[in-house]
């Protein structure tokens, strides 16, 4: 599905991005912000009220591209790496 190539590919693109924020100090991945955010405004959200309710009505759709991430980098920081 073209779609979920899409998201994807946004997820890969900001795999790499650095988070300058404070460690531990952080409730969700920073990936998983960006890709939320560019998903939503590409979508024609036109506020917080929008983002949040597009991120609840397609939160399992989310889940399966910001999980996979969120795993992979939990094996990567265990590994000291």
């Amino acid at each position: 599905m073209k779609q979920d190539e899409g998201v994807a590919a946004l997820v890969a693109r900001f795999a790499g991005l650095p988070d300058k924020r404070v460690e531990g100090r952080t409730e969700h991945d920073l990936v998983g912000i960006v890709v939320l955010a560019l998903c939503v405004v590409m979508s024609g959200a036109e506020g917080w009220d929008d983002i949040e309710d597009w991120g609840r009505a397609r939160e399992g759709w989310l889940r399966k591209y910001l999980l996979a991430l969120r795993d992979t980098r939990s094996r990567h920081h265990t590994a000291g790496l």
